[in-house]
Formats: C-alpha cells, sequence, structure tokens
C-alpha cells in the first residue's frame, strides 16, 4: 500500500534529522571513536545506505536518482515509491529501510555513544556537535566537575607559637621587652661610670646583668619583631661577662664593668663595636644567668607590686607597671624551671614555679579589668608559692 503523498513529503523533511542520527550512530559505533571496517556488498541497498546523508536542500534540489544497477537508466520523482529488482523499497532515490520505524523518538534520543554525545536537532535543524572527552577538558568554568566529592581543606601554612598558651610570645611583649631593657641601661648608665656609683651599687649590679642576659635570649627566640634581634647574642654574652667574677670594690673591676657595659649600650643602639668576640651559639639561659640573680628580679617585681599597687586605687593607676611586673616574674619562672638549672625532672620544683608564671598571668589579668579582689589573690599566691620553694629548697 502506497503512502499518501503529504505524509511523505513530510517524512521526507524529517529526512535529515533521522538519518544525520543514524550516521552518527553508524559512524561511531558502541566501543569508542574508531570506525569499525564495514564489509563490501554488492547490493544496491547496501551501497545506497552507506553513502552521506543528503542535507535539506539538496534533497529538494536533486532530480537525478541514485546511480545503481537496477536504476542507471530510469528516472524516478522525488516523492516516488517504488520497488528495484531485488526487491528493495525506494522512496524517490532514497532506500525506505533508511527511515527509523521510531523516527521522533530516535532523534530525541542524547545517550552516550562511545563516549560522546549525539546532541537533539534545534528547530531550524541544525546539530550541536558531540563533545569528546579530550574536548570536555579545554570547556569552560561553568561545566560541572568531574567529581561532587568535597575537596579537603587548604592547609594552613601558619604554624603555631613555640610553647603554646606559655610561649614568650604569650608571655612577655616586645614593647615590655624594650621597657626592661630601657630601665637596664638607665641604671647601669647611672652607677658604672665612676668608682663611687660604683661601689654604691655594687651589688645591684649582678641582678641587672642577669636580667639582661635573661631578657636577650628571649629577644634570640622571640617572634616578634625587636630591632636589636639580629645583635642580640652580643648582648646576651656581654650580660653574661659582666657576671663572669664576683665583683671587688674599686677602680679594677668598675673599669671592666663600664667597658662591657658601653658595648652593650653601642650594641643596642645599633652601633655593635668592631672587634666583638664572637659569642657561642649553645649557650643555654643558665650559662647565662644564675638562678638565683633571676630570682631576685622576680622578689624585686613582687615587691614592687605589694607596695606600688597595694590596693584597689593604686592598682587601677598603674596598671601599665603591675602589667610590665607580672611579665617580668612570668618569664623568670619560666627560665628557672628550664632543665639546664638542673630541676627539670623535678615535678615538685617545676610545680612551684608552674604556679609563680599561672599567678603571675592572673595578676595581669586581674589588674587589666580592674579586679582588685582577683589580683591580691594571685599576688598572695605568688608570696605563698615562693615562701614554700624557698623552704624546701633553702640549701640549694
Amino acid at each position: 500500500m502506497f503512502l499518501s503523498t503529504t505524509f511523505l513529503r513530510i517524512l521526507l523533511e524529517m529526512f535529515p534529522v533521522a538519518l544525520a542520527c543514524a550516521g552518527c550512530l553508524t559512524l561511531i559505533g558502541c566501543g569508542g571513536n574508531s570506525v569499525a571496517p564495514v564489509a563490501s556488498t554488492d547490493t544496491p541497498a547496501a551501497s545506497e545506505a552507506s553513502q552521506p546523508a543528503p542535507s535539506a536542500t539538496e534533497a529538494a534540489s536533486e532530480e537525478k536518482p541514485a546511480a545503481t544497477a537496477s536504476t542507471s537508466k530510469t528516472r524516478h520523482k522525488r516523492d516516488e515509491v517504488w520497488v528495484d529488482e531485488n526487491g528493495q523499497k525506494w522512496f524517490g532515490n532514497v532506500p525506505m529501510d533508511a527511515f527509523f520505524d521510531n523516527a521522533y523518538e530516535v532523534a530525541s534520543n542524547q545517550e552516550s555513544i562511545g563516549g560522546a554525545v549525539v546532541a537533539v536537532a534545534d528547530a531550524g535543524g541544525a546539530q550541536e556537535p558531540a563533545m569528546t572527552p579530550a574536548a570536555a577538558e579545554g570547556s569552560d568554568a561553568t561545566a560541572a566537575p568531574a567529581s561532587d566529592s568535597p575537596k579537603p581543606p587548604m592547609e594552613t601554612t601558619t604554624a603555631p607559637a613555640a610553647g603554646g598558651e606559655n610561649s614568650w610570645a604569650t608571655l612577655i611583649t616586645a614593647a615590655t621587652i624594650d621597657e626592661e631593657v630601657k630601665s637596664i641601661r638607665n641604671f647601669l648608665n647611672e652607677n658604672v661610670h665612676s668608682v663611687g656609683t660604683f661601689n654604691s651599687s655594687m651589688l645591684m649590679i649582678p641582678p641587672k646583668a642577669a636580667a639582661l642576659g635573661a631578657v636577650a635570649g628571649i629577644v634570640m627566640e622571640h617572634p616578634e619583631s625587636i630591632s636589636w634581634k639580629d645583635d642580640a647574642k652580643y648582648v646576651r654574652d656581654l650580660a653574661k661577662k659582666m657576671n663572669s667574677s664576683v665583683l671587688q670594690r674599686g677602680a679594677k673591676d668598675q673599669k671592666r664593668i663600664e667597658e662591657l657595659y658601653d658595648a652593650v649600650d653601642a650594641t643596642l643602639s645599633r652601633s655593635k663595636p668592631a672587634g666583638l668576640e664572637e659569642p657561642p651559639e649553645s649557650d643555654s639561659f643558665a650559662e647565662v644567668a644564675e638562678m638565683r640573680l633571676l630570682m631576685m628580679r622576680m622578689e624585686e617585681a613582687e615587691k614592687r607590686l605589694k607596695t606600688e599597687a597595694g590596693n584597689e586605687s593604686t592598682m587601677g593607676e598603674k596598671k601599665a607597671m603591675v602589667a610590665h611586673e607580672a611579665s617580668m616574674m612570668a618569664v623568670m619562672a619560666k627560665i628557672v624551671s628550664m632543665p639546664a638549672y638542673g630541676y627539670g625532672d623535678d615535678p615538685k620544683f617545676t610545680g612551684y614555679a608552674n604556679e609563680v608564671l599561672k599567678a603571675s598571668q592572673d595578676i595581669k589579668t586581674a589588674a587589666e579589668s580592674g579586679d582588685f579582689a582577683g589580683y591580691e589573690s594571685a599576688l598572695t599566691r605568688v608570696s605563698t608559692t615562693c615562701s614554700n620553694c624557698h623552704s624546701d629548697y633553702k640549701n640549694d
């Protein structure tokens, strides 16, 4: 039974889409992008089906039938349905088996075949090119990622301060260090330039030198930027030499201490004298400052807090002084508990030192918040702890 002329024309208009889909499937194959070899055949149907699909324009304008053995001498109309001598049915010059039974369904199928995607033809008959995996790699940033799994969080390249909550940065600021060094310099400048002042202040010089050496050691390890940090090892070594022997009254020791102090002063002023001996890098705090001298600095801080900030009014007025002295007590407590001093494996001693450190931090916090009761309680803890420590280790 022959199809009506109108329906055949509709099918003819659909033909480029359907045949294009069939061509893609034939060329791509199900195994990948390579085209499988096609066995040769002499039948007109097979020969004609393997030819490229004509465009809509070519189909509309072409009047000649396909050149086959059965049609080479016969012309058929474009919309004529006829059967060749082999029983093959034709529509014009196109074999009828080129049409899918469900043309619309096939044309709308976008299933991936061999790594490529066959796109749906748009209303004008244009067809989107299939995107191969290689092309997908160069697609823009709007393409969906290959995996929806979350990316691991970025690692931070910032390391925590050494020592954790008791690090130098936590216990003492660069500004406090500068104030302490300024105070020591003022004292030495006033008391080492003449024999008279040296003799009268001789017993106070060793604790000041020890404190300077300890602070210089802290500067070498402190994370903050301090102007003389590059020369801190020289300051530490000069302070160590000031306490290399017990001071004696008179011009000899006065001259030695004066020369050492002048070198310290120049170095702190960024004018390090030429010819300074290169200090050992391995010096520990214990080799630079004796424990008893550092404890004298702690005692000085405790007395100053009691006398100059002993009530709520004075504590509020001298918050800066309280913070400074509390910081000095804390760092001295940390230093004397270091293994090089010989008590690092003694839990009782390190317990005392840690309690002083903690109480010193509580003093600072209480003063900053105006909590006099907390301040007074923390200061009492310092006094009690120091007294108990001295009682247990008085022979040391």
